[in-house]
C-alpha cells in the first residue's frame, strides 16, 4: 500500500469511526427515550413514536426525532420567520428547539404552544382543553392535597401542544424516587396548557392512578388493574376526568373523546365503582 493509499485509508477510518460514534451517541439518546416510553406506555410508545415521525413530515425523521428528544408532544413545528408569514409571533421567553441544518450548523425552531396571534385550523378541536375559572391559589391547593394525602409528585414540563400529561409509578421506577423516598407516583403536565387544561389532565392521570391503571397501592386502597386494555384504563381515566370537571363547571369535551373510545370498549370490564371512588379520591372526599 503506497503513502498516499495509506493516508486515505486512514481518513475513511477516521471519518467512518467518527459516524459511528455519532451514530451510537444518537442511537443511546433515542434508543434511551423509546424505553423509558416503553416502561410507562407499554406497546403503544412504538406506534406513538412511527406517528409523531410521520406527523412532522416537513423534517428529516432524525430532526423529527431531535424534536421529540426536546418537545414531547409537538403539533407543529417552524422557523420564528415561518411563524411570523402565518401570522404567528413568537411568545417571550419562548425555547426554541434546536435541529441540524443541511449543509449548516443548527437550525431554531418553535412549536405552535410557542407562538400566539392567528388561529390555526382546527386548534380548538382539540379534545384535551378545558375552559373555566381556576387560580393559583386554588391549583396550588389541589396540588399540595394530592402531594401529601396521596404521595404524588406533580411536575410541570415544557411540552408539546399534542402532549397533556402522563403518570408513572415511581415504586417500579426507583431511580426516580427522590432521597426522601416519599412520593410513590409522578404526574407530568404540560406548562404550556392553561390552569383549567391542567385540572383536567391532572384528574385524567391521578384517574389511572386511582383507578388501579398504574399498579397497586401498597396499602391496599386499590388493586392492580394494569393489565386492562387500553381503550378500558382510557375510558375509565376520563370519565373520571369528566366527572370532576363537570362537577367543578369546567368545559371539556371528554365527551367526544369517550365517544371515540365507546366503540373499543368491552363494557363489562368498565368499573363504576373504581371511576367513582377516584374522583371521591380526587376531590378529596375519600379516606
Amino acid at each position: 500500500m503506497s503513502r498516499a493509499q495509506s493516508d486515505l485509508f486512514e481518513e475513511i477510518s477516521t471519518r467512518s469511526l467518527s459516524r459511528l460514534r455519532t451514530f451510537a451517541e444518537c442511537a443511546a439518546a433515542v434508543d434511551r427515550l423509546f424505553k423509558d416510553a416503553l416502561a410507562s406506555q407499554g406497546a403503544t410508545a412504538f406506534t406513538e413514536f412511527i406517528e409523531f415521525a410521520r406527523r412532522l413530515s416537513n423534517l428529516s425523521v432524525y430532526n423529527a426525532m431531535l424534536v421529540r428528544l426536546q418537545r414531547p408532544g409537538a403539533a407543529a413545528v417552524a422557523t420564528e420567520k415561518r411563524w411570523n408569514a402565518n401570522g404567528r409571533t413568537i411568545c417571550p421567553g419562548a425555547i426554541p428547539i434546536v435541529v441540524l441544518r443541511p449543509f449548516g450548523p443548527v437550525s431554531f425552531l418553535y412549536e405552535v404552544s410557542d407562538t400566539e396571534g392567528k388561529p390555526l385550523p382546527g386548534e380548538h378541536a382539540n379534545p384535551f382543553v378545558a375552559h373555566g375559572d381556576m387560580d393559583e391559589i386554588e391549583w396550588g391547593r389541589v396540588v399540595k392535597l394530592h402531594r401529601e394525602k396521596n404521595s404524588v409528585r406533580i411536575e410541570e414540563r415544557n411540552f408539546g401542544s399534542l402532549l397533556a400529561g402522563n403518570a408513572r409509578n415511581l415504586q417500579a421506577m426507583p431511580t426516580l424516587i427522590p432521597e426522601s423516598g416519599k412520593p410513590e407516583w409522578l404526574i407530568q403536565l404540560n406548562v404550556n396548557h392553561n390552569l383549567p387544561t391542567r385540572f383536567a389532565t391532572l384528574a385524567h392521570e391521578l384517574g389511572h392512578i386511582f383507578c388501579g391503571h398504574c399498579g397497586p397501592h401498597n396499602k391496599g386502597a386499590w388493586p392492580d388493574r394494569s393489565k386492562l386494555p387500553y381503550p378500558v384504563r382510557e375510558t375509565e381515566a376520563e370519565a373520571v376526568s369528566y366527572l370532576v370537571c363537570a362537577r367543578r363547571e369546567l368545559k371539556v369535551a371528554s365527551q367526544q373523546y369517550l365517544s371515540e373510545l365507546i366503540p373499543e370498549v368491552d363494557l363489562r370490564q368498565i368499573s363504576l365503582y373504581a371511576i367513582f371512588e377516584a374522583a371521591n379520591r380526587i376531590e378529596g372526599k375519600s379516606q
